[in-house]
């Protein structure tokens, strides 16, 4: 199969599927899920069969036109980074619908809830394979759209409502800065290939030293950051754990946030190697990593621990995809995508365990939980297993992750030099630290020590069915098989993606056992520090707790909260200042405006000395003069004249002499259509006017607002009058007559040039006339109508009276 066609089965298969939901719903019934979950398998499948592809350094690409003239195409590339993210979103996929059908009940509305998972799925891989900007983009908002439906699937429910209102504002908020950066890049490159432009040195180098390479490198990384719930945008990721558990496991750990890790890899060769890189990617990494760490501490909730735990492991992952130098530009690249599969494992299995026990619990406050060692063993297991990859111990897969990340923040502060770049792995350690601390935190708090007697709480619990526990089982197994032989996923997974970001990258090697390194001397004074920082997790929750209510501004959920609330009224205020009333009020204000941007030029060049207009010449120009004046005063007559009658006949006298103005300047057919739009115009005022009991204009206004609509008119006439006096100071634009004239007889067979331009060239111009002029003419057919009619009833009154008498 070609590879254009391949490719894009995967991707849109699917969304292909979806449709096909409710037809498997009326088979499956409550098992439906099974079937999306085959949907899964089968791009598991093809995703699969590329990895030996991508595993012998090749590609796949294939590409369709789709908009030309924009320079858009439908394009799919598919590399070791493309595929890494297929196959964890596809596996990950597959376990999750599977662990849905045991998880959601059958009064659910199933159908709604498996299509959007299969939306999401396709949303993510167009992201994965995508070879268009433009491409990207659309499905880069489709996984916020979708994401959206799936945390407010509880439509009914406040919580699910406000996180899912939150989750999109951010992150599609961000996709638009994303976008806006996108077109940046192609105003320097001149491209939308992403692998057009990634594997030219030419490209590449011309980005770097545009004057737009700051900009554009921080609108594309705000699209990730928000994405990735990173730095200030971190704040509408915990409130997306009123979704299901499923989704939960699946968007909010293990694949829609990596989107924006995802894009920070894909664009590494091209910023990396800058100040701004790692000063934007690398800092805001090491702050939210601690800054989140230090906030799961307070949290009582379990999927808001992993909320937050999720929001600090992302930003390992951004930190050490920030690591770099003009020499080295590629420091922490390795690390990062190793972790970037190892994540996924433990996170999705973490979720996934966290959901049985609210299943079980019929709560999420781990205040109400203890004991579940005894009472659920094999849910206990796992959840340790899963817990302690988090946490870095060996010889499970997270250990290997948290050592990379360790030696890659000493290199980078070796790199870099001097003492303040030690900071970096002392950041690192902390960051370790309070991973330490909450992953046992989930472990002691919710199956050790004993249950406190809450109604609302079971007294006695169970291990569910291996539909729940088998998804976690799979993925527990994935993280000792990792941790212990790492090679065979390095070589076939991990090693292509590290090649796709940095070619030429020397071959990731990993074990349990280096020796005694500066990596494990940071992990053992991890565990030390992790063991205090448990030791007083109350108190530093206890805190934050306090700190928090003595002073609630300092947040920024506040902020975003008092931004959304203050939005309407803010809206409201805004709309009574612009708009008070009448129109009249912000018309003068959008005048007034016009004459200040007209009039600051003018003075500016008086007070240089530059010349005004000096090809302006009123010699040789009485005829011209005199109908200006004839203008001039017959408007004046219109706008001041006491009498509705005497103030239509002067309007239409000003009217009859612009008539007079376009017959001498030699356009006759322009004079013609005056006279009879004002011949016209005149009998409708008349034939409005005699319906009026009071033939005179009534003027509420006072002599102060008359003297500043006096002024606003001459200024307005004046700043006009300038504008047209200066029209020879630019190069007027090449006339196009001889296009019409060139053609106009062979493609409309008219010789009449002004009929055919009319008719012809500018057919919608004269349609859109006609449908005034009828429009007009209905008007005026409907006011003589209600003339006769009003003659009418005054005769039929008459008679009537006459009869009476």
């Amino acid at each position: 199969m070609d590879a254009f066609y391949f490719l894009a089965l995967i991707v849109l298969l699917p969304f292909l599927m979806a449709l096909f939901v409710p037809l498997a719903y009326k088979v499956l019934k409550d098992k439906v899920g099974w079937f999306a979950a085959l949907v899964a398998f089968v791009c598991l499948i093809m995703v699969g069969a590329i990895v030996p592809t991508t595993y012998a350094g090749d590609v796949l690409s294939g590409a369709m036109s789709w908009i030309p003239g924009l320079f858009v195409n439908l394009a799919f590339y598919a590399d070791g980074l493309s595929v890494l993210l297929g196959i964890i979103v596809s596996f990950i996929g597959i376990l999750i619908l599977s662990y849905s059908n045991k998880y959601l009940s059958k009064s659910e509305d199933l159908v709604r809830y498996y299509q959007y998972l299969l939306v999401f799925m396709g949303s993510m891989l167009g992201i994965a394979f995508s070879d268009n900007l433009i491409q990207l983009f659309i499905f880069w908002e489709l996984t916020s759209i979708s994401s959206f439906m799936l945390i407010g699937y509880y439509r009914k429910t406040k919580e699910s409502i406000y996180g899912a209102t939150k989750a999109l504002l951010i992150t599609g908020g961000g996709g638009l800065f994303m976008f806006a950066g996108f077109l940046l890049l192609f105003s320097i490159t001149g491209t939308y290939g992403i692998s057009e432009m990634l594997t030219s040195p030419d490209m590449i180098a011309v980005v770097k030293s545009s004057p737009l390479f700051t900009v554009t490198l921080l609108f594309i990384l705000i699209g990730a950051f928000a994405k990735s719930a990173q730095g200030p945008f971190y704040v509408w990721l915990p409130n997306a754990m009123e979704a299901p558990t499923p989704v939960s496991a699946f968007l909010h750990s293990a694949t829609m946030v990596k989107a924006g890790v995802f894009l920070v890899a894909r664009f590494h060769p091209m910023f990396s190697g800058t100040t701004d890189w790692f000063v934007l990617v690398c800092g805001i990494g090491l702050i939210t990593m601690v800054g989140a760490g230090f906030l799961a501490l307070r949290q009582t909730d379990l999927k808001g621990i992993l909320a937050y735990s999720t929001i600090s492991q992302l930003a390992y992952l951004m930190t050490m995809y920030g690591y770099t130098t003009l020499a080295e530009p590629g420091i922490g690249v390795a690390a990062a995508t190793f972790h970037l599969l190892n994540h996924a494992t433990f996170k999705a299995c973490l979720f996934l365990l966290v959901g049985i026990v609210a299943h079980e619990l019929h709560t999420r406050d781990i205040r109400k939980m203890g004991g579940l060692r005894k009472e659920m063993p094999i849910t206990f297991i796992l959840t340790v297993i899963a817990a302690c990859a988090m946490a870095g111990i060996p010889p499970l897969n997270g250990f290997l992750s948290k050592e990379l990340f360790y030696e890659s923040s000493i290199q980078m502060a070796e790199a870099l030099g001097g003492g303040m770049a030690w900071m970096i792995p002392i950041l690192a350690v902390v960051g370790g630290v309070l991973t330490f601390a909450y992953s046992f935190r989930l472990i002691l708090k919710v199956f050790c020590g004993k249950r406190t007697t809450d109604p609302d709480v079971p007294d006695h619990v169970h291990d569910p069915s291996w539909i729940l526990l088998g998804p976690a089982a799979i993925l527990a197994a994935l993280i000792i098989l990792i941790g212990l032989f790492p090679t065979p996923f390095i070589d076939y997974l991990v090693q292509p993606a590290i090649n796709a970001i940095l070619p030429g990258a020397e071959h990731l090697h990993v074990a349990l056992w280096h020796g005694i390194t500066p990596s494990l001397i940071m992990t053992i004074i991890t565990f030390a520090f992790g063991i205090l920082v448990y030791w007083k997790y109350d108190a530093i929750a206890g805190w934050q707790t306090r700190f928090s209510s003595k002073h609630p501004k300092i947040s920024i959920n506040w902020i975003y909260n008092t931004l959304v609330d203050n939005a309407f009224d803010f809206g409201a205020t805004l709309g009574k200042m612009l708009q008070k009333g009448p129109p009249a009020g912000y018309v003068k204000t959008m005048l007034v405006f016009i004459i200040a941007m007209v009039l600051i030029p003018i003075v500016y060049a008086l007070f240089t000395g530059l010349p005004i207009f000096p090809n302006l010449d009123f010699a040789g120009m009485p005829s011209e003069m005199l109908v200006f004046i004839l203008i001039i005063l017959t408007a004046w007559g219109a706008a001041s004249l006491p009498k509705y009658l005497s103030a239509i006949i002067s309007l239409s006298a000003c009217g009859f002499v612009v008539s007079l103005l376009y017959a001498y300047l030699k356009a006759p057919d322009l004079a013609m259509t005056q006279l009879c739009i004002e011949t016209l115009s005149t009998i409708m005022f008349l034939v409005v006017i005699m319906k009026f009991k009071n033939k005179e204009a009534v003027r509420p206004e006072k002599t102060r607002a008359k003297v500043k609509n006096v002024l606003l008119a001459v200024g307005c006439a004046f700043v006009l009058f300038m504008m047209l006096a200066g029209a020879d100071l630019i190069a007027p634009f090449e006339t196009f007559s001889h296009y019409f004239i060139e053609n106009g007889l062979e493609m409309t067979a008219g010789r009449n040039i002004v009929n055919v331009i009319v008719v012809d060239f500018r057919g919608y111009d004269t349609i859109g006339e006609i449908s005034v002029i009828c429009i007009a003419a209905l008007a005026v057919f409907n006011l003589i109508k209600s003339r006769s009619k009003d003659k009418q009833e005054k005769t039929v009154t008459s008679t009537m009276t006459e009869e009476k008498k």
